[in-house]
């Protein structure tokens, strides 16, 4: 019995974890997939099997196409942003450790990080009011025009963009700085000896160093972008003005949770799990060749 006991251990151990991860991760993919090819709201026993009728649907929706082509916006927008700023502020922070400073930039700097979207959306929507917001105070003060920012169709991804950036590089910047603390002092003390300066230590030293980081920062973004902007859009903009800010996932949580429509919103599903996958393939095949493991 004992004996039995033991070799059953490990499978008890790691079983509530597969458990959960069976329920919560494959279980919606398994049924977004399988209400995909459906005709059914939930609630009434009518079900009908419309095969890929539901993707035609979607595919031919303008505002999916729409909300497409945003979703491409605000990954080419955020994605470097949220992996070039955040290093460029881990290097400013990490040359002033040696003074109590370093602690109230980083905090500072990550206090962003921590605060609910609501509250974030509030305080951005009064800084951006197109009537009497801060923004447009201090531009009427300077003499320039007011702008209508989040309510103008050609602003209002940008407003988005601002806000997710402002809200979410925190986190990033934190890794990037625990990826330069953790370099060996020899070689950047070597590297001076050798009279490299501190843009050629940073370029032939310290970043080929840090590539396990950069990849792991690349590759978490692209999801922490598509997930980050719905709770802007949803606070700031509604996905308006006529659609130029809604994205995929928000689109998606129009057609499931707000008009009902399930089939088409696990059909929209199912494409942003398959172009997920596809793009994730993609950084690994490529990017991890570039990793060094020193």
């Amino acid at each position: 019995m004992a004996l039995r006991l033991r070799m059953l251990a490990p499978y008890l151990l790691v079983g509530p974890a597969v458990l959960s991860v069976a329920i919560f991760l494959y279980g919606p993919l398994v049924a977004s997939a399988f209400l995909s090819v459906l005709d059914w709201n939930l609630l009434s026993s009518d079900v009908r099997f419309v095969g890929l009728d539901n993707y035609a649907a979607v595919v031919g929706n303008v505002d999916f196409r729409t909300s497409a082509w945003n979703t491409v916006l605000y990954c080419a927008i955020l994605i470097p942003a949220q992996i070039i700023v955040p290093l460029i502020l881990a290097l400013m922070i990490h040359a002033v450790r040696r003074t109590p400073m370093q602690g109230f930039y980083r905090g500072s700097l990550f206090l962003p990080t921590i605060i609910a979207y609501s509250v974030a959306g509030v305080a951005w929507s009064w800084l951006l009011n197109p009537v009497n917001g801060l923004f447009n105070e201090i531009f009427g003060f300077l003499g320039f025009p007011k702008s209508r920012w989040h309510t103008d169709p050609d602003l209002a991804l940008l407003c988005v963009s601002l806000v997710t950036f402002w809200k979410t590089f925190g986190l990033n910047m934190l890794l990037w700085l625990a990826a330069l603390a953790n370099l060996p002092h020899e070689l950047r003390e070597a590297s001076q000896l050798d009279g490299a300066t501190a843009r050629r230590h940073f370029f032939t030293i310290s970043l080929p160093l840090m590539t396990p980081t950069a990849f792991f920062i690349s590759v978490t973004t692209f999801f922490h972008v598509l997930d980050d902007i719905v709770g802007v859009i949803d606070v700031l903009t509604h996905g308006g003005p006529a659609g130029r800010s809604s994205s995929l996932l928000y689109f998606l949580w129009q057609q499931g949770l707000q008009f009902f429509q399930f089939g088409p919103a696990s059909a929209v599903a199912v494409i942003i799990i398959v172009a997920v996958l596809a793009v994730t393939w993609l950084q690994f095949r490529v990017g991890e060749k570039k990793v060094h493991y020193g």
